[in-house]
């Protein structure tokens, strides 16, 4: 795939997801104004819940989806696609009774009470809604089908929040949750109707049982990993609450939400064009050399984005939240995403060759491995440091995933990173850093503008750059 490619489609779907953090903030800060931190605190939970059954009940279908569906022969797809569909109808039926039979005990843990098991009851029957969507998008993501994604994400982006304010506003803490409902239900409508008018069900073959096992057994891998990250995430939100309080919570859910989605348009194009690509190369030759460029792409399009958080991290929270020091708690824990994240800007594209390409049984080790210490690591620093603990463990959490994956690329491709890759790398590391230090002898605030607006100027050159190059070529 061509540098130039990557640079596109991560901008395709960029901004898209410009539309989706829009919105996503919109609500976080309609909910802060309303309910406080508490409020906050609350969302998580809720997103947490519905998350976790999401995760178990989709089976990894998302996945095990598109890496059936991209790396068939083009004869072949139409049965992947039917098994898929049928698949994923009885994994959604599967979150409805799981959410259903959860959401009492799992309020009453969190909680130490039922004052919020309703809130869990209408925010976890979003699990069944998020499975739909990832069977519906696996399809679409594997034919390749992008615009029909972005478009998708930017309608169901601004419906959901022209719905669901309303209910945060009228309704206070109690409409968190119908809020978190709407939000999942619209990008399963829309998903599948582009699904089927991309691939009508009236075509496809009947679901062959030896398909559907083949689902069974890698989307089984799959959803451990992704049910033992969900359970680590949650872990840290219930450690947070029994220990320093529903506030805390809320602090930290705001310091992720910012860490996570602001770069978050680099991890959408990994999953949309960069995953059904890696799992269709030739060989482990070929794959690598995908890998390579995802990570320089990354690179590129998330320093400017990472630089700003990092200088103007107070700004931003209280920008995005609300200018009260109920949210400074966050402020600090944000500075340690922020590492966290550039770090997951290199690691993840070798995870997902290890997804796209290994065995079910290594990507239950090592993804199992790394969700599993991502959840230890806040027992240990939570109780010392309290809250910037929470920040110090995901910083971590990322360093050992890193060093896993690089490990791991080498034994299956013989070879480490690239000379350039890794030079890459460390340079960017360095500016942000130049740009902390810079930004902290200037006074901070504002005047972060200055070093953020360099690395831009610099990364929007080497990005005209390429495309130009190879536009030529």
């Amino acid at each position: 795939m061509a540098f130039a490619r990557i640079l596109r489609s991560s901008a395709l779907m960029g901004g898209a997801s410009v539309a989706t953090l829009a919105a996503g903030f919109v609500r976080a800060k309609a909910i802060a104004w309303v309910a406080g931190p508490a409020g906050v605190g609350l969302m998580g939970i809720c997103a947490g819940f519905s998350g976790n059954v999401a995760t178990f009940a989709g089976w990894g279908l998302g996945t095990s989806g598109v890496r059936a569906i991209a790396g068939a022969e083009e004869s072949a797809r139409p049965a992947k696609i039917a098994a898929v569909r049928a698949f994923g109808r009885l994994l959604a039926w599967l979150g409805v009774a799981l959410t259903l039979a959860l959401f009492w005990p799992v309020g009453w843990a969190t909680f130490g009470s039922s004052g919020y098991a309703l809130d869990l009851l209408i925010g976890g029957l979003a699990a069944p809604l998020i499975v739909a969507t990832a069977m519906w998008t696996a399809i679409l993501q594997a034919q390749g089908r992008l615009r029909q994604l972005a478009w998708t994400q930017v309608a169901t982006a601004v419906g959901g929040l022209a719905l669901g304010l309303p209910l945060i506003v009228l309704g206070g803490l109690h409409g968190i949750a119908p809020s978190l409902l709407l939000a999942a239900a619209l990008p399963a409508f829309f998903t599948w109707r582009q699904a089927r008018a991309a691939s009508p069900p009236a075509e496809a073959p009947p679901a062959a049982r030896a398909e559907i096992a083949a689902l069974v057994r890698l989307g089984g891998a799959l959803m451990v990993v992704g049910l033992l990250s969900q359970l680590a995430a949650y872990a840290v939100r219930l450690l947070l609450i029994r220990q320093l309080g529903l506030e805390a919570a809320g602090n930290y859910q705001a310091a992720l939400s910012i860490a996570g989605s602001l770069p978050g348009f680099v991890f959408a194009a990994m999953g949309t064009d960069f995953f059904p690509r890696v799992a269709a190369a030739r060989d482990e030759t070929e794959a690598k050399e995908l890998v390579e460029k995802q990570i320089q792409a990354g690179l590129l399009l998330a320093l400017p984005l990472l630089a700003l958080l990092l200088t103007m991290g107070r700004t931003c929270i209280h920008l995005l939240y609300k200018d009260d020091p109920q949210f400074d708690g966050a402020i600090v824990v944000l500075r340690w995403m922020n590492w966290g994240v550039f770090l997951r800007v290199v690691a993840w594209p070798l995870g997902f060759w290890l997804l796209a390409r290994g065995s079910a049984l290594a990507v239950v080790v090592v993804e199992g491995a790394a969700a599993a210490l991502m959840g230890v690591l806040p027992w240990w620093l939570i109780g010392g440091s309290g809250l910037e603990g929470a920040g110090q463990a995901f910083f971590l959490g990322y360093v050992a995933y890193l060093v896993l994956m690089l490990l791991i690329s080498r034994r299956r491709a013989g070879a480490w990173l690239n000379p350039f890759t890794l030079a890459m790398a460390g340079l960017s590391a360095a500016a942000l850093w130049a740009a902390d230090a810079t930004t902290d002898a200037l006074g901070g605030g504002w005047a972060a503008l200055g070093p953020v607006g360099l690395i831009g100027a610099v990364c929007l050159g080497l990005y005209l750059r390429a495309l130009r190059r190879e536009t030529k070529a």
